[in-house]
């Protein structure tokens, strides 16, 4: 009697072991799209992505060689990338020129990941913690503001952005002429992205790391 009552369940745990290896893995819970840029030194671009729009705008610099920022901006023009890129101050990572000791060479050389801001409500929840963290004297508690700021920061879920350097044209004194890049958005996928984008699926990003 032991031994069929051994057999029997020995038999329904291996059934069960392959019922469970057949069962199809799960989607993944984020969908991406992806744009592609061509621009000559000067030009700028906008596309929106969903509520939000990604701009490359020209930036002369006092010293005369023209790059390029980007970023993410709402319809009120506010960044929903910078507030959750540290370091807050002489980040060259949103610059795509000579900038914070970076050449043109370099800096269009360099891929990026970056995080960004999904919706109104975080960004106007978290924007507070940024500019305690920029100016700590006028924050309620000066000695824990930078704490403050990573700590939430690490909470967050947020996007993630790629930006991957196809082409450069970069002269020998380090002169702009072009640039070509591949930009991709990764999001939940309830996000409802342009209608002309065509997301596909992909890998959600983890929290943000402490530093």
């Amino acid at each position: 009697m032991r031994s069929k009552w051994f057999s029997r369940n020995t038999a329904l745990f291996i059934l069960a072991s392959e019922l469970y290896a057949q069962k199809p893995t799960a989607a993944p819970a984020c969908s991406a799209v992806s744009l592609d840029i061509a621009l000559q030194a000067g030009g700028n671009y906008a596309q929106r992505v969903n509520d939000l729009t990604f701009k490359v705008k020209t930036l002369l610099p006092k010293s005369g060689e023209a790059g390029w920022t980007f970023s993410l901006e709402d319809a009120e023009g506010r960044d929903y990338i910078y507030p959750v890129n540290p370091p807050l101050r002489f980040n060259p990572s949103q610059y795509l020129g000579r900038a914070y000791g970076e050449s043109a060479r370099q800096s269009l050389s360099s891929t990026r990941e970056l995080r960004f801001l999904l919706n109104k409500a975080d960004y106007e929840r978290f924007w507070p913690l940024v500019t305690n963290a920029l100016w700590p004297y006028s924050a309620a508690r000066p000695d824990k503001a930078t704490e403050e700021y990573f700590t939430e920061l690490g909470k967050l879920r947020t996007g993630l952005l790629r930006l991957k350097i196809v082409k450069s044209d970069v002269t020998s004194d380090d002169m702009i002429r072009s640039g070509e890049f591949t930009v991709e958005f990764v999001a939940p996928s309830d996000t409802h992205f342009d209608p002309q984008l065509k997301p596909y699926p992909e890998g959600c990003p983890g929290k943000i790391a402490a530093p």
